[in-house]
């Protein structure tokens, strides 16, 4: 069964040439309309690219390998699905072995309930390690899409 909820994917990181641009654009494409003005238009600002759309159940599989494989910094978000599934936002950067997920608001804001806060606190983790995980978890930083230099 389908649950189509809105879903938001923010990329950056460096590309390794003018295939790995052609890639990401092909990758982007099986999801999302305007891949490749949308790619180009990134790399031309110097800006990350984010894409939003309907996705099943806010997924996107061959996105997110790809992005990982190509070592490409990844941000999705998707909102809540009422009585199937809550808002929630995945994440994954170089030097993380594995995505990480965190729930989010409807805007895709990480954010945390209070269940999660006395989980946390019974850990004995700080204000200060929460602040630092969620800021993790936010999609403002995820670095610029850009060209290497040497493949320009």
């Amino acid at each position: 069964m389908a649950e189509y909820v809105m879903t938001t994917v923010t990329i950056g990181g460096l590309l390794r040439g003018q295939g790995a641009v052609e890639a990401l654009i092909e990758a982007a494409a099986a999801y999302f309309e305007d891949a490749e003005i949308g790619v180009r238009d990134a790399l031309a600002r110097g800006s990350s690219i984010t894409f939003e759309a309907l996705q099943n159940f806010g997924n996107t599989p061959g996105l997110d390998a790809f992005c990982r494989a190509q070592g490409l910094t990844w941000h999705r978000s998707w909102v809540a699905q009422v009585g199937q599934f809550g808002a929630g936002l995945e994440y994954w950067r170089p030097g993380l072995e594995a995505p990480l997920e965190e729930a989010a608001d409807e805007g895709g804001a990480p954010m945390m309930t209070l269940a999660a806060l006395r989980r946390c606190h019974q850990a004995r983790q700080t204000l200060a390690d929460l602040i630092d995980r969620l800021g993790q978890a936010d999609a403002a930083t995820v670095p610029p899409l850009s060209l290497a230099a040497d493949c320009a």
